[in-house]
């Protein structure tokens, strides 16, 4: 049986005229173990606020008494702690983006799943522990203890020090990030860190990876378009440089971007500004770019393939974050931290790893970095029975690439361990991470990293249905 989603220190107000979208989103969030209140209007919003406190408001932009932007506005005095998420129909996203601006948390547009909500307030969840954090130390941003070094949410050993430390002093200043290095790496958190760290935490973060969005269609997430540029331009788009208006952008594989689009992402990082498609005017935005790359730019500008003049203004500060192999004493702090943090999310009793287990986390080369052992560490923790994770459960040993470790030799914890078949170890794992989400294949999904229609196929395959 999946554990149950639960926002129990959490004080939320949902404020929509629809009463059947009300009540779904109250009932959702007492199933969460909520405090819930809801309101219907302005008034009855205002009313509420007025004698209570209250963590987040929910708040549709468009009420029968009003705005609920003018109510946003009016909270960010009476107020300041409260966050906002606030919810409109798809035509609208650009009432929403000024509400980010305003100082929105985040926004939904209607009509949505649970699993957006969800994400959002764990995500206001997060960033409450962090502040909560931040008041209580000195200096968050890095600290050391029980023998690895912290920045902001990263950890790591001895050899990630240079990192952190060029990390946290780039983090005061809005010079322009270029982050090096192979894939799964932590070229993405160490982005949210440096922003996280920086006097635009408050305000967006926006990641896009450069290479996963097909050329055509980039340039109209990174900058939008006017109603009426192209045949199919029903509605003006604003885009994701404008959504992180006053915070930070990352620019993931930036390598792949088109040279015709390293041009306009030039004429951002040079004026502050850039041209909409269809726009007779160019929009001025105040953002800070972090950019990364798994590939060579060097070789990329030599071959013609990377503008150099973008490679020089991107690389002001480089920084190169080494693969895991070239740290492996951080493994294991790695690993005990990501079996504590997913034991808490599943409320696991698993709380350690057999020694065999240890031995082959250490002597794996982990070709996909930090993400691969996230990953095999969610893995070991969801197939392991009793209350440590043995080294069969990690999967580590059935891996088909040439980069398998020596797998440990038997001991009296594994030697009678039974070896399965790559197809029964993903059977069996789909089929756990199923029961912990009480059969819901969003939830599934995304925790398996997988696209919905792949994993309905899986359990297909697997008769899991």
């Amino acid at each position: 049986m999946s554990k149950k989603i639960t926002f129990n220190d959490m004080k939320v107000l949902v404020v929509d005229d629809d009463d059947l979208l009300r009540r779904v989103i109250y009932d959702n969030l007492i199933n969460c173990e909520c405090d819930v209140m809801a309101a219907d209007s302005l008034h009855d919003a205002r009313r509420l606020l007025a004698s209570d406190t209250f963590d987040v408001m929910i708040c549709d932009m468009r009420l029968p008494d009003g705005d609920g932007l003018d109510l946003m506005k009016e909270q960010r005095e009476s107020n300041p702690g409260m966050e906002v998420v606030v919810m409109t129909a798809y035509a609208n996203v650009d009432t929403a983006v000024e509400a980010i601006k305003n100082g929105a948390f985040d926004y939904l547009s209607k009509p949505f799943e649970d699993g957006q909500l969800f994400k959002i307030l764990r995500n206001i969840e997060e960033k409450r522990t962090l502040s909560r954090k931040v008041a209580t130390l000195t200096d968050y941003s890095m600290r050391e203890f029980d023998g690895f070094l912290q920045f902001d949410q990263m950890i790591g050993t001895s050899a990630m020090t240079d990192i952190f430390e060029m990390a946290k002093r780039v983090a005061k200043v809005d010079a322009t990030v270029l982050i090096l290095g192979e894939s799964g790496s932590g070229k993405g958190m160490l982005s949210k860190a440096i922003h996280r760290t920086s006097p635009r935490a408050s305000a967006p973060f926006v990641e896009i990876n450069c290479s996963a969005i097909p050329e055509h269609l980039l340039e109209s997430e990174l900058f939008g378009y006017e109603k009426g540029a192209f045949t199919d331009a029903k509605d003006k788009k604003v885009g994701l440089f404008e959504v992180a208006e006053g915070g930070t952008i990352f620019l993931d594989e930036i390598g792949d971007m088109d040279l015709a689009l390293q041009a306009k992402v030039l004429k951002v990082l040079e004026d502050k500004e850039f041209r909409r498609l269809g726009a007779l005017k160019p929009t001025h935005v105040d953002v800070r770019i972090l950019a990364a790359t798994n590939r060579n730019l060097k070789d990329l500008v030599s071959e013609g393939k990377f503008r150099e003049d973008l490679y020089y203004r991107l690389s002001v500060v480089p920084i190169q974050v080494p693969p895991l192999r070239k740290h492996r004493d951080s493994i294991i702090p790695m690993s005990n931290y990501f079996l504590q943090l997913f034991g808490k999310q599943m409320g696991s009793g698993v709380k350690a790893f057999e020694p065999a287990a240890l031995e082959v986390l250490t002597s794996y080369d982990w070709p996909g970095n930090v993400r691969e052992l996230r990953n095999v560490i969610e893995r070991g923790l969801i197939l392991s029975e009793g209350e440590k994770v043995n080294a069969g459960a990690l999967g580590l040993s059935l891996v088909g690439r040439t980069a398998t470790p020596v797998t440990a030799g038997p001991s009296a914890e594994d030697e009678n361990e039974e070896l399965l078949p790559l197809a029964e170890v993903e059977k069996r794992y789909i089929q756990k991470v199923l029961e912990r989400h009480g059969g819901n294949r969003n939830a599934a999904a995304d925790v398996l990293k997988i696209h919905r229609t792949t994993l309905y196929k899986k359990i297909e395959t697997y008769k899991l249905g």
